[in-house]
């Protein structure tokens, strides 16, 4: 967002912790942050299911020098926080 290489304007970038994570290591994951003991529910594959995750961010690390400062669930745990902080109802 305030890259100061000026060849990255208008430029798109991966930015993420690089490492894969699956959709149900992010629902334990979330669960366990807030205390949950809710079950999930599964159905069916679907055609276009995304089964797990993992941003190439090689290019962000190459070009504006990236370099991930949170791994996943401390990144889940801080905007999770953020938002009930700031976004009461």
């Amino acid at each position: 967002m305030f890259a100061e290489n000026i060849n990255t304007q208008g430029d798109v970038f991966n930015i993420a912790v690089g490492e894969r994570v699956t959709l149900n290591q992010l629902i334990e994951i979330i669960k366990k942050i807030i205390g949950s003991t809710v079950k999930q529910t599964y159905r069916a594959e679907r055609a276009g299911d995304v089964r797990d995750s993992l941003a190439d961010i090689s290019k962000a690390q190459n070009v504006i020098e990236y370099k991930p400062m949170v791994k996943i669930e401390e990144g889940l745990k801080q905007t999770l926080d953020w938002f009930s902080k700031n976004y009461k109802s």
